[in-house]
């Protein structure tokens, strides 16, 4: 009878002890660089909005000095269109703005965000994508002003609505700062590379240039594109403070700039790449790039510097690496002395990374 009900007891406590690690979320609280330089809060404290529609979107989220916590409800488009060539599909985020999505339904089809010499954003839980921008512009089509190139920077077709950046931060030229920046929980894609074969067609998902500073990016799903994100546009955008956190994000099926890093420093871990298939982390032109406790998964170039004359640097730290191919040599060390604490968020096997990152990146987890 005692062996009984203590085998009895052992499998309800059991039980219940498993039930409770698979039930359990990660913390998905602010780590990284936006917990610098005062913190990022957003639009905290301020009006609560509710929008379902470009135009009210735009009108909150492009007014300066006032904080709102923007919603968005259901899938927004942008206004106009490509036929009266009077297409808007661009919103300019002003600071002690947070943008968040309701559910795992709100989706930006056709509508980018730039950030630009502003302070305090954070934009949650939000799908973006110009797909149907691209699939809907005919070849034959004629320039359009701010929407569509047919030879591009390059000799090929390029979309040029929010220059054509799912999200684009950036920093005025003339000695402005962006900074505090957290972009999170969000989705982010365009059309299978190896399928859509223009690379110029679309631009980043997610870029940062200029003097750009205290940015996190955690816990997103980028997927199908060419050039995932640049940071710094130039050999000559190497803004020494830009500091970026990317941690706990999807990269699946994506050509390369996962990211491309120039200058300045940045912390990379516990992300998931699958089918990154030239190059992972560039990091050139002297940037210092921690990469740490990441899973790469039938990826190439996991770590590299390639195509700046000035190369960069990384501190390499316990990855995992299944099926992976190398073209290019590692660069050379680095050391990066890390301001913040994310020890509790740090998810220290990296073999658990596959199964973390899958499960709870993009929308609908928080």
């Amino acid at each position: 009878m005692f062996t009984t009900r203590f085998i009895s007891s052992l499998f309800i406590v059991s039980t219940l002890s498993l039930s409770n690690l698979f039930a359990q979320k990660p913390d998905f609280s602010l780590v990284g660089f936006a917990t610098q330089n005062g913190g990022t809060i957003g639009g905290e404290g301020g009006t609560e909005v509710v929008v379902t529609n470009f135009n009210d979107l735009k009108k909150y989220a492009e007014t300066p000095d006032i904080k709102y916590i923007i919603k968005i409800s259901g899938t927004i488009k942008g206004t106009g269109s490509i036929a009266t060539r009077d297409y808007d599909g661009s919103i300019r985020i002003q600071s002690n703005k947070s943008i968040i999505g309701i559910g795992n339904t709100a989706f930006l089809d056709g509508v980018g965000f730039t950030i630009h010499g502003v302070n305090n954003v954070i934009v949650r839980n939000i799908k973006f994508s110009m797909i149907s921008l691209g699939k809907n512009i005919p070849d034959t089509t004629s320039d359009i002003p701010n929407i569509y190139s047919k030879l591009g920077d390059e000799g090929r077709a390029q979309i040029l609505v929010n220059s054509g950046d799912l999200i684009s931060i950036s920093a005025p030229k003339n000695g402005g700062i962006t900074s505090n920046v957290w972009i999170d929980h969000c989705e982010f894609y365009q059309e299978d590379p190896r399928t859509q074969t223009n690379q110029d067609l679309y631009d980043g998902l997610l870029d940062i240039k200029n003097d750009s500073r205290y940015i996190t990016v955690s816990w997103c799903y980028f997927h199908d594109h060419h050039k995932c994100s640049l940071i710094g546009s130039s050999d000559k955008d190497i803004f020494k403070d830009r500091k970026i956190t990317f941690h706990h994000n999807f990269y699946k099926t994506v050509q390369e700039r996962v990211p491309l890093y120039r200058g300045g420093e940045a912390h990379f871990f516990n992300n998931y790449l699958f089918d990154v298939y030239t190059g992972s982390v560039n990091t050139r032109v002297n940037a210092c790039v921690k990469v740490e406790k990441n899973y790469f998964e039938k990826s190439e170039n996991n770590v590299y510097s390639k195509n700046s004359v000035i190369v960069g640097q990384a501190e390499i730290v316990d990855n995992e690496e299944i099926d992976c191919k190398r073209t290019e040599p590692v660069p050379g060390a680095c050391q990066l002395n890390l301001p913040y604490e994310y020890s509790k968020s740090l998810t220290k096997n990296p073999k658990k990374v596959k199964a973390i990152v899958t499960k709870y990146a993009g929308v609908g987890v928080l």
